[in-house]
């Protein structure tokens, strides 16, 4: 940090930061003279050679106020990056002033001092009171019910949809439907004619995000019939006026029918001959997963437990930040089913806001979790581990993507991301978990396991 500021700082409620700055006369006075240099260079008048406007004649054109207001501008750009710059304060965001312009430019006057009052974001402190030694519960799936599972899907993969006589939505149905979603607005704030409108194929017993917010307005519709989810930020609006509804109508039902577990399914969905050899096959990938499946299980149960017992305050730009990562998660997967140019409008972002605010607290929790854990068992990551890590990395990106990263904020962020997975693996070998397996009666065992590597490729600062 430039040596010429000085900073006191003061806690503010919710993760912020109070800081008084006093600017010194010389830097006061350098603001005015790198403005005036610059009006010189950029002023036009008549009489006078472009860039070679003198100070008098500046001064005479525009006025003493308003170069010293211009000075005033750089004199806060500048110090506001030099604080944002210092590593110690660990900020968030950007930096508010708390006095308005207006006042500043009454008390700035080149050549003398100037305090500024600001707030900030800073990282949250996370505080656990106790993270080791703790018995934990957790339900784990087994080889039998997994493969069971991968067969059921099998099944439905093979099998075709039928038309349904019943006309009632009901769990289990295959709804076809028509989604309406409000016409998109212009850059000039005129709303389309035309309703992002289109047919999608709505299986009423998944859980998906997108789809489990559907099902339970589907579920007891009629073929035909339409319901509308309205916009609750707009109860002001008359019914007939409203432009940012969304409506879904029922057009068809349909029912699964399923092949049998039969050596004729083992064939179709695999060329082996008998559903025997099918599920011989199958079990070793299925252990595989398994054994994933289970200590991503542990490692969930775990850090829910610890981030009941943290008290930390989010601040709001870093869970803001985060709800724009879910929100991305959520393109993803609407583009996953058919729907890659849906339009994220303000009905529906204000429909998935309660959803994806939840969920980005429930990530930033957990990362909290792991990096206090890191910090108060002093975890290291070694050099060469970090190296290696990010040339790794750096190959599983496209070349045009890799390239568009910062090397500074790419390496923090595998530095970051080694340590939390570090610190997973400190909690599951420090800890132990009481397991109940989904296919066993009431048997119960306690034993512990090896943490989970991320994915790196998340969230990739650029």
């Amino acid at each position: 940090m430039v040596s010429d500021l000085q900073v006191t700082t003061s806690p503010r409620p919710q993760s912020r930061l109070a800081l008084e700055v006093l600017v010194p006369a010389e830097r006061c006075q350098r603001s005015y003279d790198k403005a005036m240099r610059k009006l010189c260079r950029t002023v036009r008048l008549p009489g006078f050679r472009p860039g070679r406007v003198p100070q008098t004649a500046v001064l005479q054109q525009l006025g003493t106020r308003q170069v010293w207001i211009t000075a005033l501008e750089q004199l806060l750009e500048d110090t506001a990056q030099d604080v944002l710059n210092n590593g110690n304060l660990d900020l968030l965001g950007k930096l508010q002033l708390q006095d308005s312009f207006d006042v500043l430019a009454q008390q700035f006057k080149p050549g003398e001092s100037l305090t500024l009052n600001m707030e900030a974001d800073v990282r949250p402190a996370a505080t656990l009171k106790t993270y080791r030694d703790l018995e934990v519960e957790v339900e784990e799936t087994s080889v039998e019910a997994m493969l069971e599972e991968v067969l059921q899907e099998q099944r439905r993969s093979a099998g075709a949809t039928v038309p349904l006589k019943r006309t009632t939505a009901e769990r289990g149905d295959v709804a076809v439907i028509r989604l309406v979603l409000p016409p998109p607005a212009s850059p000039d704030g005129e709303i389309s004619p035309e309703p992002d409108a289109r047919e999608l194929e709505v299986d009423l017993v998944e859980k998906q995000a997108f789809t489990s917010e559907l099902i339970p307005t589907v579920v007891g519709m009629t073929v035909g019939e339409t319901r509308t989810i309205s916009d609750d930020a707009r109860q002001d609006v008359d019914q007939d006026e409203r432009t940012s509804d969304v409506s879904i109508t029922l057009c068809e039902l349909k029912a699964r029918q399923l092949p049998d577990l039969d050596d004729a399914l083992a064939r179709k969905v695999s060329g082996l001959a008998t559903m025997a050899e099918l599920k011989d096959a199958l079990r070793q990938e299925v252990e595989v997963q398994v054994r994933k499946s289970n200590r991503e299980s542990r490692r969930d149960a775990l850090l829910r437990v610890l981030c009941e017992d943290m008290a930390v305050d989010l601040p709001r730009s870093m869970v803001e930040q985060e709800m724009e990562v879910v929100l991305e998660d959520y393109r993803n997967e609407f583009v996953s089913r058919g729907l890659p140019d849906i339009r994220f409008n303000d009905t529906l972002l204000a429909q998935l806001e309660p959803a994806r605010l939840e969920e980005a607290q429930r990530r930033l929790q957990r990362n909290l979790v792991l990096e206090t854990v890191a910090r108060e068992e002093q975890l290291t990551v070694p050099e060469t581990e970090l190296e290696t890590q990010v040339r790794t990395l750096r190959k599983r990106l496209e070349t045009r993507q890799a390239r568009k990263l910062d090397p500074t904020r790419l390496r923090a962020f595998v530095k970051t991301t080694l340590l939390r997975e570090k610190a997973l693996a400190w909690l599951e070998e420090h800890n132990t978990f009481k397991v109940r397996t989904a296919m066993a009666e009431g048997g119960e065992t306690t034993q512990s396991g090896p943490a989970v590597a991320s994915d790196l490729t998340e969230s990739i600062p650029e």
